[in-house]
Parts: structure tokens; C-alpha cells; sequence
């Protein structure tokens, strides 16, 4: 009875309240819950119409990319290569296949036509070319018809990975937004490798929008392991680490931020090098979150160290610079390669942050005695980079993920992409106070929604700046009283990952990205592969950190490892490329000379 009462009074309320209000003031009400609702309305209606229009171009663009391999394979099955002469051909090193090109023992058809069909029995297993690159037999034509002075790589096939501009080819990063807007130009790099004498033939998949390290996009799909299927090639250069660990390719250009060159090649099994962010050009391309403080680095991935060496030997010349003139004239320095002084190095197994699962720092105290074999000294070295880590994030989301919900705003979501999707559309206020409420509970979690946060402020960005410079010159003034040369670490925090886990997991990159924080250049060498033992020994993983979600996650998918590739990094100060390379060179001949004795 008291309800009804309740009810009939708040009526008579409403209806008295509601006469003492002007009618225009009623009018003035109801037209603006028209206006709200049609607006609501027309962006629920342009949304799904957006969506429904990138659907029908990831589509076309599959279709396209069909297309384009079946034209491909007519091709081939015209020239008719013997798989005996692939064979040949493919398992030739860089060095060799140089000189037998130089020396016109083979042509530059015949060996763009062995990899182009050994990079479609890659792509058949693994997913990892985007598209084939079809002009790529007539500049080799051009290459044998021509009677002027041959390049340095003259006639050498070399990959691109999808972000790197090729004249009339799409570069979509794995976002549909991008999809039907094809370069209008090379980028420099590869006008530089054309006019050394390389051939582009490939281009190789990505990760969407190149912030992860899977490599699967809703475009094209995944890439896996040549060595596994089930495992991840890396990312976001993975296209690249499946191609070329599977030899359909002995070189190829990749893109790093925070390990996205050298994970591939560690994940693959092969040499990867990311040089000093401004000695390469990274002009024409795709660039996300191009106006992050801390700058990607474009470098090679090869079947060997010499391959990344003619890279950077190729690529270092004043048509670079001519190209590019806002980078610094700095041609490879060969003396600094080829000297033969034995070298001082530091040896470090932990970061101070995330421990390495024991294949990782086995690898590294190997790597330690084969360089000691090789004549250098090597020492202990320890660095906490855990100050210098907790900037990457919050520097590289700067802007809190806007850009990233802006590219991906009617975008099909990949799945590696979805968890960073879903808390970058969370109000700024929202993921402060979740991570401070899941800080007890789970502190990886917690520090993850704090770091993407980002920087709220001008002065915050400046801080953060400031600081990573005083980290720098810091971690410098060490190397320099320690008289290091070079030191030497974990690739990774672990070996090639099951396919879609690393989203889940927290810690394991910082063995890569901390040198792009501190601008180092720095490459990856497979020095072992993992053995029972390494799988035995995860049993008392971790040692020396507390255990959490991520180190429980690892024990389990590091079963079943053994036999995956295992590399080390080898990491020298900024603008020390030449030395970073030779120390890797030195330690891959080590590698080599070890595999043969045994």
C-alpha cells in the first residue's frame, strides 16, 4: 500500500514539476535526446558500414596476394630448374654466392628463380611472405644484360618485410586501414640495394600494427617456426626469421623497436643485428607510433654474419646519404672489422629484472669459452637495467595507447593485439586504479596497466628523457672503467614460444629492448641448441628471482624444447657497429669450427 502511495505521489510530483517548466524548455529537451540518439545511431551505423568496407578489403587484398603467388609459380614452372640445382644454389653461403655471381658462374636469374622456389616451399609451411615482389625478374634480367661495373651485391635476392616501402605494393603493417594505398616510391634503403645489385624478390609477413612480438595480423594470418609449427618465429620481423632460418632467403631487412630483428633471429636460429638507430636510413615506410622518443633501428637478418656485413658494407655509401642527408656520414669502417686485437668482453647471465630460463645462460657462458678460445679476454659484468626498463613502455605509449585505438578503431582485432586493445580504450583514471588494486594480486599485471598509462604531461616527457640520457651515460661510464670492448648476454628470457603465449607473459624482451632504450647496437648469434638437460633443469627455475605468472608459464611451455635453436646477444656502444659484427663474426666461426669437431 505504502509503494502504491510512493508511486502515485512521485507522479503527481513529476507531473507538477514538469507544468512549471516552460514548454519550450520541453521542446529544447526532446530535441536534444533526438539529436543524441540519431548521433548514436549514425555512429553505430558508420562504424559497422567501416568495418564492413575494411572486411571486404582484407578480402581483395587475399585474393591479390593468391594471385600473385600463382603467377609466381607459372613462372617458375616455365623456367624449369631442376630441384637438384635449387639445392645447389640455396645451400651456397653469402660469400659464395657473391663471388660465383661476380664471377658469372651463375646469373642472377638463375639464383632469383632458386630462391623464389624455395621461398614458396617456406611459405607453404610457415605463412611467412605477404606477397612476392613480381618485378623482381625483370631487374634481374637487367642485371645480366648489363655490361657496367657489377655492385657489391649484385644479383643477391634480399626480403623486405611488409613495412618497408616497395614502389606500387601496399604497406599495410598488418592494419586494414592501409590496405589499397600503394607506395609511391622506394624507400631509400632499397634504392641503395637496387643500385648495389640486389634483387628484391620478397616481401614477408608482420605482426598488426608491428607492436607485438607474435607475427600474425587479421590480413594474412600467422607465421610459425620453420623448426616447430607450434611455436612462435618471433616478432615483428618474424616473416622474415621463418624465411630465411628455412632458407628461402639468405638476406633480409627487418624493422627493430625493442628486439623486433633480434627475437626473430633468435626464436629462427639465425644472425640478426640491429645497428645504431640513425646509421641506417628508415626513411619510406610505415612507421606506428612514429613520434615515440625512443627510435627503431632498421637492420639486417641473414643466413650468416657475413650476410649482415654486406648489408651494412652496401648500404653505407654516399647514395645513402645523398638519399637521406639528415643521417650522419659514417661509412662502414673495415679496419675496425678486420683488426686483430684480442678484445676485452663482459659476460652477463641476468639483467636484473627477468631471469633467463637455463638454455638462455648456458648459451652464454658457451659463448663465453668460445671467445675465449678465439683469444679474447672475457670478464664478469653486472648491470641492473631494471630503472632503465620501467621508461620503455611508458615512453613508447606516450600518448596512453591513443594512437593505437585510433589505427585499430574499426579494425578486425588479431587476438595478439586484443588484451593491448582492450586496456588502451580504458579511461587513463580506470587503469591507475585497477593497477593499484590488482598490486597485491598480481604485481606483473599491475606494473603493465601503470606502464601504459603513459605520460601525461609535457613535463613528464621531458623527465623521461632526461633521465633515460643520465641512464645512458651511466651504463657508458661503467663499460668504460671496466674497459669492455663488448659484453655479451641472453638473446632473450628463453627460447622460440608456443604460438599466440607471449602476450601472457612479462619480462622476457627486456634482454632486447633495453638496448634500444640506450641506443646500442647489438646482434644475435645461435650458438647451441636446447637440450634435455635445459628442460630438466626448469624444474628449479627461477634461481635467483621470486617465481610469478610468467616464470609458471614458462616451466610448462619449455617442455618438449629440446632441439629449438639458442642464441646469444652480443652488444657494443653507440656507433661501435663494425665492432659488434666482428665480435659476432668471431664467435659464429667459433660456432662453426665447434659443430665440426663434434
Amino acid at each position: 500500500m505504502m509503494d502504491r502511495i510512493i508511486t502515485l505521489l512521485s507522479k503527481d510530483m513529476l507531473k507538477y514539476e514538469m507544468a512549471e517548466v516552460p514548454v519550450y524548455c520541453k521542446y529544447l529537451v526532446g530535441a536534444a535526446g533526438v539529436v543524441i540518439g540519431t548521433g548514436l545511431a549514425w555512429r553505430w551505423t558508420r562504424r559497422r558500414r567501416r568495418r564492413a568496407v575494411l572486411a571486404v578489403a582484407r578480402e581483395r587484398k587475399r585474393r591479390e596476394r593468391t594471385g600473385a603467388l600463382e603467377r609466381l609459380k607459372r613462372q617458375i614452372e616455365n623456367n624449369n630448374m631442376p630441384s637438384a640445382q635449387v639445392e645447389a644454389i640455396t645451400q651456397l653461403t653469402t660469400k659464395e654466392l657473391l663471388s660465383q655471381l661476380k664471377t658469372n658462374h651463375l646469373t642472377a636469374v638463375e639464383v632469383l628463380t632458386a630462391y623464389q622456389i624455395k621461398a614458396l616451399q617456406v611459405h607453404q609451411k610457415t605463412n611467412c611472405v605477404v606477397e612476392p615482389i613480381l618485378e623482381a625478374i625483370e631487374w634481374a634480367k637487367e642485371l645480366d644484360r648489363s655490361s657496367a661495373s657489377k655492385g657489391p651485391l649484385h644479383g643477391l635476392p634480399v626480403s623486405l618485410k611488409e613495412c618497408i616501402a616497395i614502389k606500387g605494393y601496399d604497406v599495410t603493417a598488418g592494419c586494414s586501414k592501409w590496405i589499397g594505398d600503394p607506395c609511391q616510391d622506394d624507400a631509400v634503403i632499397v634504392k641503395v640495394l637496387k643500385q648495389q645489385g640486389a634483387v628484391p624478390f620478397m616481401r614477408t609477413n608482420i605482426p598488426q600494427t608491428m607492436i607485438s612480438y607474435e607475427n600474425t595480423n587479421p590480413i594474412f594470418g600467422a607465421t610459425v617456426n620453420p623448426h616447430n609449427p607450434k611455436r612462435s618465429p618471433g616478432g615483428s620481423s618474424g616473416g622474415e626469421g621463418a624465411l630465411i632460418a628455412g632458407g628461402g632467403s639468405v638476406l633480409g631487412i627487418g624493422t627493430d623497436l625493442g628486439g623486433s630483428v633480434r627475437y626473430p633471429g633468435s626464436a629462427c636460429g639465425i644472425p640478426a643485428f640491429k645497428p645504431t638507430s640513425t646509421r641506417v636510413s628508415k626513411k619510406g615506410g610505415r612507421a606506428v607510433l612514429a613520434g615515440k622518443n625512443i627510435q627503431s633501428s632498421w637492420g639486417p637478418l641473414g643466413r650468416d654474419v657475413d650476410s649482415l656485413i654486406a648489408f651494412l658494407k652496401a648500404i653505407l655509401v654516399p647514395e645513402m646519404h645523398r638519399l637521406d642527408p639528415a643521417l650522419p656520414v659514417m661509412p662502414f669502417k673495415d679496419e675496425v672489422l678486420n683488426e686483430t686485437r684480442p678484445l676485452r668482453i663482459g659476460y652477463l647471465s641476468f639483467n636484473g629484472v627477468f631471469e633467463a630460463v637455463p638454455a638462455m645462460t648456458r648459451a652464454v657462458v658457451e659463448a663465453k669459452e668460445l671467445l675465449e678460445a678465439a683469444g679474447h679476454q672475457l670478464i664478469p659484468y653486472e648491470e641492473d637495467f631494471g630503472r632503465i626498463l620501467d621508461l620503455f613502455v611508458p615512453c613508447v605509449f606516450a600518448d596512453g595507447g591513443q594512437e593505437i585505438q585510433e589505427i585499430l578503431e574499426f579494425d578486425e582485432v588479431d587476438d595478439a593485439m586484443r588484451v593491448m586493445k582492450q586496456v588502451t580504450s580504458l579511461p587513463i583514471f580506470l587503469r591507475k586504479l585497477l593497477a593499484f588494486a590488482l598490486k597485491p594480486f598480481n604485481p606483473e599485471l599491475s606494473g603493465k596497466l601503470k606502464a601504459i598509462c603513459g605520460l601525461r604531461t609535457v613535463s613528464d616527457l621531458w623527465n623521461a628523457v632526461k633521465e633515460i640520457k643520465v641512464l645512458q651515460d651511466g651504463v657508458i661510464e661503467r663499460w668504460q672503467k671496466k674497459e669492455l670492448d663488448a659484453i655479451v648476454c641472453p638473446a632473450f628470457g628463453c627460447p622460440a614460444l608456443s604460438n599466440g603465449l607471449i602476450q601472457h607473459l612479462s619480462g622476457i624482451m627486456t634482454y632486447t629492448l633495453v638496448f634500444n632504450i640506450l641506443d646500442f647496437p647489438s646482434g644475435c648469434v645461435p650458438v647451441t641448441a636446447v637440450t634435455k638437460q635445459d628442460e630438466a633443469d626448469m624444474e628449479n627455475y627461477p634461481r635467483i628471482t621470486k617465481q610469478t605468472k610468467t616464470h609458471q608459464i614458462l616451466k610448462k611451455d619449455m617442455k618438449g624444447t629440446a632441439g629449438l635453436p639458442v642464441s646469444v646477444q652480443v652488444v657494443t656502444l653507440p656507433w661501435q657497429d663494425e665492432l659488434c659484427l666482428r665480435v659476432m663474426s668471431d664467435l659464429e666461426e667459433k660456432v662453426r669450427q665447434n659443430t665440426k669437431h663434434n
